[in-house]
């Protein structure tokens, strides 16, 4: 066969490198800090709090939570 492989091949490493520079050039200067609220003592205290006002008790988040033992069901 012909080497023409070797340039398609070539082609796409040299444009997937050149995302990858893209990618971490604009997690550095384009993007600011992650948000206190990705936290994990934030998301505690914010469970907690929508467990409080027994938020969607039907069906959904305190519908999982068993407020007589304290913990989740099982």
């Amino acid at each position: 066969g012909t080497n023409e492989w070797k340039t398609v091949v070539g082609l796409a490493m040299f444009f997937i490198g050149f995302t990858a520079l893209v990618l971490i050039w604009e997690k550095s200067y384009v993007y600011g800090p992650i948000p206190h609220t990705f936290d994990r003592d934030w998301v505690a205290m914010q469970t907690k709090r929508m467990l409080d006002m027994k938020v969607n008790p039907i069906q959904g988040f305190s519908a999982k939570w068993d407020y007589n033992k304290n913990e989740w069901k099982k």
